[in-house]
């Protein structure tokens, strides 16, 4: 007996096509990133470490859903979507990608996560009366611009760190020039896939929340900042396979940077934010870097257990939400 489809399955059907399709290119854009990170990163001069905080950190697809969602009316959407995606990434992307292998927390890692709580901590305070306005939004978008710099400056030709390092040496053999490029040029086409997956994946989240009915704030908090953050999963999951942890790492605390200043910064200078219902997961997304920090320990990594952790906390965050 054939089933039937009723009409109010319809719009569910077409969101789980669309995150579906989402998956494929997320994968894709991850591969070609992973790959190629060495190579872009000597093309620029720069360490793999660095272009995983700035290439991989860089969200455009954040960004975009953010500025569309305020340009609508939907401040609870845009500033969610900013917070939440870093939750998102510091707690369940984190927590995934330890229970595959321990991810390293500590060197150079650490100042960058230090870094990105102090981000995480502007914009918590800037949400703080209830709304975000365009001199605070350039403000925010501004500090990122400093934040690039300061990266730049400090990641130009420094020695490689741990798996980067090794990864680094076995490609020096020959054409350094022209794989420079190439890796480069591939690199950047890896982070369009990226994003055009994440986009995609944001088409049918909201496809699927339409059908469900929830408030906005819980909506960017939680559905829309998981579909936003979908590539940094195929990035975790890339990157094990490589052995090159380091860039997962540097992927999301990039991201947590841009994220807290340029997505939420740029969907203000767009339209000014009604922010109410997302002050508080704003403070627990600025104080989950320096969680992370004391989950490494001495040993500046992040094992199994405190993986575990990093999943109760996103559970209960969730639960906590739709409440």
């Amino acid at each position: 007996m054939p089933i039937e489809v009723q009409p109010y399955d319809l719009p569910i059907l077409a969101g789980l096509l669309f995150v579906a399709a989402a998956a494929g290119l997320l994968w894709l854009g991850a591969e070609l990133f992973v790959e190629h990170a060495a190579a872009a990163g000597r093309r620029l001069g720069l360490t793999g470490l660095a272009v995983g905080l700035l290439l991989a950190g860089a969200e455009p697809e954040e960004l975009i859903t953010a500025v569309i969602a305020a340009l609508r009316g939907r401040g609870g959407i845009a500033a969610g979507d900013a917070i939440g995606a870093n939750i998102t990434m510091l707690t369940l992307v984190l927590g995934l990608a330890a229970l595959l292998g321990p991810l390293p927390v500590g060197g150079r890692v650490r100042r960058y996560l230090v870094g990105a709580a102090a981000l995480g901590g502007v914009a918590a305070a800037v949400l703080l009366p209830g709304g975000v306005g365009r001199g605070e939004g350039l403000v925010l978008v501004s500090l990122y611009v400093v934040a690039v710099a300061a990266v730049w400056v400090r990641e130009r030709k420094p020695p490689a760190i741990g798996e980067l390092a090794e990864l680094e040496e076995r490609d020096l053999a020959g054409h350094e020039e022209r794989e420079g490029w190439k890796g480069l040029l591939l690199v950047i086409s890896g982070i369009g896939i990226m994003a055009t997956g994440g986009w995609v994946a944001v088409i049918g989240a909201e496809r699927l929340v339409d059908a469900l009915g929830v408030a906005d704030s819980v909506v960017g908090l939680s559905v829309v900042a998981l579909a936003t953050t979908a590539e940094l999963f195929a990035l975790a999951v890339s990157a094990h396979r490589h052995r090159i942890s380091e860039l997962a790492v540097a992927g999301v605390v990039g991201s947590a940077g841009y994220n807290a200043t340029v997505t939420l910064g740029g969907a203000a200078l767009a339209r000014p934010l009604s922010t109410a219902g997302v002050t508080g997961a704003g403070w627990l997304a600025a104080g989950l870097p320096l969680l992370i920090l004391g989950l490494g320990g001495r040993a500046g990594r992040l094992n199994r257990w405190a993986a575990g952790l990093l999943l109760a906390i996103y559970v209960v965050y969730v639960i906590i939400l739709y409440q």
